[in-house]
């Protein structure tokens, strides 16, 4: 059983439009979609992992009736919810991807403060989750109200239950991150180009900074640098990594990061060579972005995109 964990989800607003520009009014038309959706980073990759054949778990902190709603469809996609009810409000996160002119914009809410006594409570439930679970995922953001502390807390309650700790979070809490050391990171460098202090943007950058994090992290096995599709790094401590797929064609890059990450899951839980991991990691997120929709529809596809993943070993 995989536990992940969200503390900051969201209801995911997606518009596809044929055409979108600033200070215009926009009806949708025959072509147009909109979709409504639970989101949140850790929820995200719940989803994929559920279509990729895993039995998962989510926890995290909501509020409100969108709350209510987030943990309804997630349990009609046969996902187990365990969250923390709060007061106040679930955020709603909106996104318009543009199809003629193949841009996205997204626009993510803040969300709701979270008090300490929600904090502890939160804390000893998740203590009782890890009795069921094998493998513990926390993916996103942090609310106001809670700081990187909270994750330190939960890598190291996993660890003294010998459960290894994945983590895709925003570079800021990485320097924490390396306090309590995860099996795997994966920073989420979308629209942050700097980490440990120094702006990372390119191969080489995220070679030595992949080899820096191992140095500077015990127990972490994988740094993993996903958002340049075209050309992942990925670090581990046996060999470097750069892997590429042939013929891209994106449609649709909303989602991808999370479809990666679940397919590095689902993939390590196979006990599958390194260089297969990776593949398969890469199908996944490859099988998104040819896709419209945020979360992995067709499994099949991957089996067919696996042979558009090349792996090169590298320093």
């Amino acid at each position: 059983m995989i536990l992940t964990v969200t503390l900051n989800p969201a209801i995911d607003k997606i518009l596809y439009l044929k055409d979108f520009h600033l200070h215009k009014l926009h009806r949708l038309e025959d072509g147009d979609m909109s979709l409504i959706s639970p989101g949140g980073k850790g929820v995200n990759i719940a989803l994929n992992l559920k279509r990729l054949g895993n039995e998962v778990i989510t926890s995290g902190f909501v509020s409100g009736n969108a709350g209510h709603m987030l943990c309804d469809a997630l349990q009609q996609e046969g996902i187990t919810t365990s969250f923390i009810f709060t007061p106040g409000f679930t955020r709603t996160n909106l996104a318009i991807l543009d199809r003629n002119n193949e841009t996205l914009t997204e626009i993510n809410d803040f969300g709701e403060h979270i008090g300490q006594d929600d904090i502890d409570f939160f804390l000893e439930h998740f203590e009782t989750l890890l009795n069921r679970i094998d493998l513990l995922i926390f993916a996103g953001s942090l609310p106001f109200g809670v700081n990187e502390e909270i994750l330190k807390a939960m890598v190291e309650m996993a660890r003294t239950k010998s459960i290894k700790t994945m983590v895709h979070a925003l570079p800021k809490y990485t320097q924490s991150l390396l306090e309590a050391s995860p099996f795997l990171i994966v920073p989420d460098m979308r629209s942050h180009y700097k980490l440990l202090g120094n702006p990372v943007d390119g191969i080489d950058q995220y070679l030595e900074t992949g080899k820096k994090i191992l140095e500077q992290s015990p127990f972490t096995e994988w740094a993993i640098f996903i958002n340049r599709i075209e050309n992942v790094v990925a670090v581990s401590r046996h060999q470097s990594y750069v892997i590429r797929p042939k013929n891209l064609k994106i449609v649709n890059m909303l989602g991808y990061g999370d479809a990666y990450f679940a397919g590095f899951v689902h993939a390590y839980l196979q006990n599958w060579p390194e260089i297969t991991i990776l593949q398969y990691a890469s199908a996944c997120g490859l099988t998104n972005v040819e896709d419209l929709y945020k979360e992995i529809r067709d499994a099949q596809a991957i089996e067919n995109n696996l042979y558009r993943i090349e792996v090169e070993e590298v320093g």
